[in-house]
C-alpha cells in the first residue's frame, strides 16, 4: 500500500541535524528525499511571554483563583487551581481532577477530608497559579508550606500554571502530586485548552487527529533513519498499521509556539521496528519535533485549529460575563466557606466596600437599616445585583426586646417594604440590633434571625492589628463575622480583611451560601 505523502518536513532538535550531517558527508551515496532537511526545534512548551496577549497580573484578576488548604496530619491537602468565571466544562473538569485526588488520599489513609483554612496566609498573587510550579521539582514542592502542608504526613498537592491566554483561550497546567513521608508517590501534570465561553475543552493529546498523528511518525521515523545514515530513509512499513492508541501514546504531548507552529515531544523511548535495525545514534533528550504553523493546520483537530489560531492571533484574553460569587452553587463540603457580613448601612462607605468586594469576587451579606436604604436605594440596587445578600436590620436601630408587638412589627415590616421598593423583593433573614432578641420578638416575624459567631467590635475603630486578628484570624469554617459599612475604618480595611481570609483559603460567601437555604421561620442562628 503507498502512502501519499504531503510536503512536510519534520524538524528535529539541532542535535539530531549535526548527527545527520556529519553521516551524510561520509557517505555520499544516500539518497534523501528531496527537500529535506532538519532544523532545530523550539521547546516543547507554549510560551508564556509570547502568548500572554493580557498582561499576567491582568489574567490572575479575571481568573477565580481556588484554594483549598487543610494541613490535617494524617492527610494534607494544599490545591490551587483557576477557573473561568461562568465556565462549566472547565469548573467541573477541575474540581473532579481535585475532588478524586482528595477522594483516594482518604480512602488510602481513613482520614475524611474536612474543609480547613490552614494556609500561611498566602498574598493574593500567591495563592492562584504560579509560573513554574508544574514543572518545578517534586522535592521543592514538597519542602514548600504554600504549597505542601508540612508534617511529613501523606499530602496531596495540586498547583497550576497558567502557559497562555489569547483570545477566546485559556491554556492552563494542572498538576498534582501526591506523596507521603516526603516521597513522592504520583506526578501527573495534564495541559488543557479552554474555549472561554465554554465551547470546548481538550488536552494536549486531542489537538491532533490520527491521521496527522501517522504523518507525524512517518516524517519522524525518516528524519532519524536520516541521522543514522540509513540507505533509503523513507518508513517502509505502513503508518496506517499502527493502533490510534500508540499513535497517541507517542504523539500526545502537543503544544504550540506563538507563530502556532506544532510542538510536540516525543517519548524517549520512541522506537519501531526498522529503526531497530540501524546502528544506534545518539538522541537528544527530549526528543522534539516542530512542524511549521502552515503545514501543522492539516494535521489538527477542529478544536486544535481554533487553539492555533487564538494563539497566533495575540489578542487580549477575551471572557463570558460572568456570575458573581453569591449568584453561584458552592459546596461547603469542598471549600471552606465563611460570611463576611455588614449591619447598619448602607452609608457613604458601601460603594467603597462594593468595589472591593467585587474586585476579589467575594460575597458577602448586608443588614440594612430601613431608613438608610431609602437614603441610598442605589447602593441597595447594586447590592443585590451584584450577588451580595440583603437582610433585614429594623428601620432605625432599636432593641427590639424593649418595644410592643406591633412596634416590632412595625420596624421589621417598614424595612422589608423599603427593600422591596428597591430592589423587587424583600429580604428572607433578619438580624436583630444589639443581637437582643426572644421569643416574643421572634414571634413577631416569620423571618428567621440571623446572629454572628464572631464580632469585630469594629465600631470601636481597634488598630489595623487587632481588627484583622478578630476579622481573619479567629475566623473558622463557618463562621459569620460581624463589621459595619457605616464606618470608614472598615471600609478602609475590607481589603486586608478579604485577602488574608482568601490567602488562609477561605471562600467567602453569603449567609444563605453558607447555610446551604434559609433557616426556618422563629429561629436563630449563629454558625462557626
Amino acid at each position: 500500500m503507498t502512502r501519499r505523502r504531503r510536503p512536510f518536513r519534520a524538524a528535529l532538535t539541532a542535535v539530531i541535524a549535526s548527527a545527520a550531517a556529519l553521516t551524510l558527508a561520509a557517505c555520499g551515496s544516500v539518497t534523501t528525499t528531496p527537500g529535506w532537511e532538519p532544523r532545530p526545534a523550539t521547546a516543547a512548551t507554549v510560551a508564556l511571554s509570547d502568548t500572554l496577549a493580557t498582561p499576567p497580573d491582568a489574567v490572575a484578576s479575571a481568573l477565580d483563583s481556588r484554594l483549598l488548604y487543610n494541613a490535617d496530619p494524617g492527610a494534607g491537602v494544599a490545591a490551587r487551581w483557576a477557573e473561568i468565571p461562568g465556565d462549566t466544562r472547565l469548573t467541573t473538569e477541575l474540581r473532579d481532577r481535585v475532588a478524586s485526588a482528595i477522594a483516594a488520599q482518604a480512602a488510602a489513609t481513613g482520614v475524611p477530608y474536612r474543609p480547613a483554612a490552614d494556609a500561611p496566609t498566602l498574598s493574593p498573587d500567591a495563592r492562584g497559579c504560579v509560573q513554574g510550579s508544574t514543572t518545578r521539582p517534586a522535592a521543592d514542592l514538597l519542602a514548600d508550606p504554600a504549597f505542601t502542608p508540612p508534617g511529613g504526613g501523606p499530602t496531596v498537592t495540586v498547583t497550576c500554571e497558567v502557559l497562555a491566554a489569547s483570545g477566546p483561550l485559556l491554556v492552563e497546567s494542572l498538576r498534582i502530586l501526591t506523596a507521603a513521608g516526603g516521597q513522592v508517590a504520583s506526578d501527573t501534570t495534564t495541559t488543557y485548552y479552554a474555549e472561554t465561553s465554554g465551547g470546548f475543552l481538550i488536552t494536549g493529546d486531542q489537538l491532533i487527529t490520527d491521521e496527522g498523528r501517522r504523518v507525524l511518525l512517518g516524517d519522524l521515523v525518516q528524519s532519524l533513519k536520516v541521522a543514522a545514515g540509513a540507505m533509503e530513509p523513507r518508513m517502509k512499513a505502513d503508518p496506517a498499521g499502527f493502533t490510534p492508541e500508540q499513535l497517541t501514546a507517542w504523539f500526545s504531548r502537543a503544544s504550540f509556539t506563538a507563530d502556532g507552529s506544532l510542538v510536540v515531544t516525543v517519548p524517549d523511548d520512541f522506537t519501531v521496528p526498522e529503526l531497530d535495525e540501524l546502528a544506534p545514534v545518539p538522541r537528544p533528550s527530549p526528543l522534539v519535533v516542530t512542524v511549521p504553523a502552515a503545514e501543522a493546520t492539516a494535521m489538527l483537530t477542529p478544536e486544535g485549529a481554533q487553539v492555533q489560531a487564538a494563539l497566533a492571533s495575540a489578542a487580549p484574553l477575551s471572557l463570558p460575563p460572568a456570575p458573581f460569587r453569591g449568584q453561584e452553587q458552592v459546596d461547603c463540603s469542598f471549600f471552606a466557606c465563611m460570611a463576611l457580613t455588614f449591619d447598619d448601612g448602607p452609608g457613604p462607605y458601601t460603594a467603597q466596600v462594593l468595589d472591593d468586594l467585587d474586585a476579589r469576587r467575594a460575597a458577602a451579606t448586608f443588614f440594612l437599616q430601613g431608613v438608610n436604604v431609602v437614603r441610598y436605594p442605589d447602593a441597595v440596587q447594586r447590592m443585590d445585583g451584584e450577588g451580595h445578600q440583603i437582610g433585614n436590620h429594623t428601620w432605625n436601630h432599636p432593641d427590639l426586646t424593649k418595644l410592643t408587638d406591633p412596634e416590632i412589627k412595625d420596624q421589621l415590616d417598614r424595612t422589608s417594604s423599603a427593600i422591596r421598593s428597591a430592589v423587587g423583593h424583600a429580604a428572607t433573614t433578619f438580624r436583630p440590633p444589639y443581637g437582643a432578641y426572644d421569643d416574643r420578638v421572634l414571634a413577631q416575624t416569620s423571618l428567621p434571625a440571623i446572629l454572628w459567631s464572631i464580632d469585630t467590635n469594629d465600631w470601636q475603630l481597634p488598630d489595623d492589628a487587632t481588627f484583622l486578628d478578630r476579622a481573619v484570624t479567629a475566623a473558622r469554617p463557618g463562621s459569620i463575622v460581624l463589621c459595619h459599612d457605616v464606618h470608614e475604618n472598615t471600609a478602609r480595611m475590607v481589603p486586608p480583611i478579604v485577602d488574608g481570609l482568601q490567602g488562609r483559603g477561605f471562600t467567602l460567601v453569603t449567609v444563605q451560601q453558607l447555610l446551604g437555604g434559609t433557616p426556618a421561620a422563629h429561629t436563630t442562628t449563629t454558625r462557626g
